[in-house]
């Protein structure tokens, strides 16, 4: 009897169900706004709705997301609150799945360590909007649980389901070959590694047919229309941006005590965390947008810190990165894309923009502040355009998708478009039949970058409240 009592940290049903809700209720109070701070995510609503609408599947960004986008296809509708629940979901059968891996490891405080992956910043944060990073992280998740398990065939299929929703999960594809190569018995891991390749493979493309039948070969190819950051934000993003201020910290301290283990059981997971930081750093660094582009190495330097670090340094570890989502942040002070901050922060500029560190926000406030700040935005924005009485249009850039949602159940009837992004000749079309241009805010600079030109403000105003 005294086994099936209840512990906080135990590792019976009854104390990792309590640890699942915790997570899923530290995840609702944040589902309500909108789908989410970046672009991506409301060009995932507006996909799913041109999908319903028409019946064919479309991207919301190339080479496409077909897993999730296909369900979320399904439940057009009902608003963002149930998108961005999935995601919520995702990240609890995340939770479960890392606590099982952890166990099947015998890694040191499995509990705690599936908490520090979901309530990571950059995990925690992505898990309350509508964005496709929880899906393939949950997906991976699952699959390397049934890798370790020896169930090769079934582990290729979430490995493939991993990739039909971010093309990137494949980065993965190399360490967990070399997993098997390192604990499969020596006469049959060459038959498993051709049995996981082949089989994800076929999955993998499976997933991606019905992108293929829309957009064919083209399918394979992406848009950016910001220029490379400089390397300070590189590397914020790559740092802070990822595991929070106070888990950096943290870090600086306690991995110089490293110790890479080579007995039985750890040889595998060095193995397989130093190849995914190669490989991963190699893709960010091709384009390091967003901090999320980097999401699925915390979970195996979770893994590596509990094989390389003694008991106390993981504790802290894992505890670091738990409270670096509430405390510690830094963000922008921007009236339209900015954080709201606390009347204690400290204020600074970089490359031009206002900065803040505060000490009583962390960065999951932000992140839900900035969504809150962001929607109002574009309500004013609507706002102005139902009053405007001659043919304009407004050149949104990264605002675009999220006016198109906002505005979708009450359509804007008057002479006012909105566009994308707007090369000239195509802005000189507009003027000659009597349009006036607009740009929202810092669109005329990146209108300018899309189209590799230095000619937006010069033929169009600012759009001005």
């Amino acid at each position: 009897m005294k086994a099936n009592r209840f512990h906080i940290f135990g590792h019976n049903y009854l104390s990792i169900g309590f640890w699942a809700l915790v997570v899923l209720i530290s995840r609702i109070p944040f589902l309500n706004a909108g789908y989410g701070v970046e672009e991506d995510s409301w060009g995932i609503a507006v996909a799913a709705y041109h999908t319903q609408l028409y019946g064919v599947m479309e991207a919301s960004r190339l080479p496409g997301h077909p897993v999730n986008e296909f369900i979320y296809a399904l439940f057009w509708g009902y608003g963002p609150w149930l998108y961005n629940f999935f995601s919520a979901l995702c990240s609890v059968v995340s939770f479960i799945f890392f606590y099982l891996i952890g166990k099947k490891l015998s890694i040191k405080q499995p509990v705690l360590a599936a908490l520090a992956l979901v309530f990571t910043p950059v995990i925690y944060i992505n898990s309350t909007c509508t964005v496709d990073y929880l899906w393939a992280l949950m997906f991976v998740l699952i699959s390397f649980y049934l890798l370790i398990s020896k169930k090769y065939y079934t582990a290729a299929v979430f490995f493939a389901l991993a990739v039909g929703c971010r093309i990137n999960s494949i980065i993965l594809y190399i360490p967990f070959v070399l997993w098997i190569l390192f604990t499969e018995e020596q006469n049959t891991k060459w038959k498993k590694i051709i049995v996981f390749s082949i089989l994800s493979g076929l999955v993998s493309v499976l997933c991606y047919v019905p992108i293929i039948y829309v957009y064919g070969s083209g399918f394979f190819t992406y848009s950016d229309q910001f220029p490379y950051p400089n390397a300070a934000k590189i590397f914020y993003k790559a740092t802070i941006g990822v595991f929070g201020l106070p888990a950096f910290i943290c870090m600086a301290f306690i991995l110089p005590f490293a110790r890479n283990k080579v007995g039985h059981g750890f040889k595998p997971i060095n193995i397989l965390f130093l190849s995914l930081l190669i490989i991963q750093t190699w893709s960010y660094l091709m384009l390091p947008q967003k901090s999320a582009y980097l999401m699925l190495i915390v979970p195996f330097f979770i893994l590596w810190g509990a094989c390389s670090l003694n008991n106390m340094h993981f504790i802290i570890l894992l505890v670091s990165l738990i409270i670096s989502s509430f405390c510690f942040s830094i963000n922008l002070t921007d009236p339209y894309r900015g954080s709201q901050h606390s009347k204690y922060a400290l204020k600074t500029k970089v490359a031009g923009q206002e900065m803040f560190l505060d000490f009583f926000s962390g960065p999951m406030i932000n992140d839900y502040t900035k969504r809150i700040n962001k929607m109002n935005y574009t309500a004013r924005v609507i706002e102005k355009a139902r009053t405007i009485n001659y043919p304009a249009v407004i050149i949104s850039g990264w605002w675009f998708n999220q006016i198109l949602i906002q505005q979708m159940e009450n359509p804007i009837e008057g002479r006012v478009k909105f566009a994308f992004y707007l090369n000239p000749e195509i802005i000189e079309t507009y003027v000659k039949k009597g349009y006036i241009i607009y740009y929202l805010a810092e669109q005329d600079l990146y209108n300018d970058l899309y189209f590799k030109i230095h000619r937006t403000k010069m033929m169009s105003e600012p759009f001005l409240f």
